[in-house]
């Protein structure tokens, strides 16, 4: 009987130490983090206020997926500050629970409300060491309330980094209520962004609750924003707003060119084209050049090239003539640069003389190319 005692004895032992051993081997270290800048040259506070509130209490010191729920809570808190730029947004940090090493009572304001420092967040939450105590969730949103949120105004958002477990002997009820009041203090500014850090099916719940009754929000999972990726689409989600593009200023509206006439219209007067002809004369090409240079330091002008013709011959004979010679000009413009989505063509035939048909001279300065240029 002796003998047996001490074998069970010695197996105790041995077991205990065994699954010592294995426990060791479960401990995880937590993902290496990678920081996402985001610069205050593209980015805006889209918040006026945040506080974040840490749970610290003794359900906090149990292990999930390998860490401990307060480690991966702090290390997400850590890692917010460091992603977070500091944009002229008022800051706070606030835990509930903790170690009596860190604190007697239940919830305690470590930091703010005050203008948001990365160095000044991140040194008051070096003081939050241990955890331990209740889970005072309800007296740490009530506390927020009637102290640093109190002044407030503006978009504010409040994250609860928690395993949602309820303060012992109360149920959530409880929680939900404060949640509420300090929505109802604060409107529809207020939104609650819950981070559930373990997947306590309770915890779940409340974290849900809570984003309900701000109407507003979500709810994260610790696993996703200990993830380079998560913790900056969290922070850009939440905080951040980019910038608007700065306005490039217009170019100059291009100045009046040798030809153009009262009504802004381009006259190519050397383009005046020979009886029957649509071959751009080589007299013209300086001016078009000039045309060409114009229209690609100012890409926002479209321009309608139009044909003309003097009266001899038919109708549908001279609309087709006017036609190629839209499209002589059109293409030397492009052969210079211009993009061809930015000229039309169209062909008046010898309906719009600019001089009486009656003479040779007259007949000349009808056989002609116009560019209307829209869009200055």
């Amino acid at each position: 009987m002796k003998s047996f005692s001490i074998q069970f004895f010695t197996a105790l032992v041995i077991a205990f130490v065994l699954s010592g051993c294995y426990a060791q081997k479960e401990v995880q270290t937590l993902p290496a983090f990678t920081l996402t800048p985001f610069s205050a040259n593209e980015y805006e506070s889209s918040i006026d206020n945040f506080v974040m509130v840490l749970d610290a209490s003794s359900s906090m010191d149990k292990p999930y997926m390998g860490n401990k729920k307060f480690d991966m809570a702090t290390q997400i808190v850590s890692r917010i500050n460091q992603t977070l730029p500091e944009l002229g947004q008022n800051g706070a940090l606030r835990s509930f629970g903790h170690s009596p090493a860190v604190s007697d009572k239940n919830t305690v304001l470590f930091y703010g409300m005050e203008e948001y420092s990365t160095y000044a967040l991140g040194e008051n939450l070096k003081k939050i060491t241990e955890a331990g105590g209740t889970s005072a969730m309800h007296r740490a949103l009530t506390a927020s309330g009637q102290e640093e949120l109190k002044p407030v105004s503006g978009n504010t958002a409040v994250i609860i980094i928690s395993d949602g477990q309820p303060e012992f002997s109360l149920e959530s009820p409880i929680t939900l209520k404060a949640a509420q009041a300090l929505k109802d203090q604060l409107g529809s500014g207020l939104c609650y962004y819950p981070i559930l850090v373990g997947d306590d099916e309770k915890g779940v719940a409340l974290m849900d609750d809570i984003v309900r009754i701000s109407n507003c929000g979500f709810v994260s999972n610790a696993d996703d924003l200990l993830t380079d990726a998560g913790m900056a689409s969290f922070v850009e989600d939440i905080f951040l707003t980019q910038k608007p593009p700065a306005p490039v200023a217009p170019a100059p509206a291009p100045a009046p060119l040798k030809g153009t006439n009262a009504e802004g219209i381009w006259v190519v007067d050397e383009a005046y084209f020979d009886f029957d002809k649509s071959v751009v004369k080589p007299e013209a090409f300086d001016y078009l050049d000039q045309i060409a240079e114009v229209l690609k330091t100012h890409p926002q002008i479209t321009v309608k090239v139009q044909g003309h013709t003097d009266n001899v011959g038919s109708k549908a004979y001279n609309d087709a003539l006017s036609m190629r010679r839209a499209q002589a000009v059109k293409t030397y413009l492009v052969s210079k640069g211009v993009q061809k989505e930015r000229l039309s063509i169209e062909g008046f035939g010898f309906s719009k003389p600019v001089a009486p048909n009656d003479t040779a001279q007259g007949r000349a300065l009808n056989r002609r190319v116009e560019l209307h240029p829209m869009n200055l």
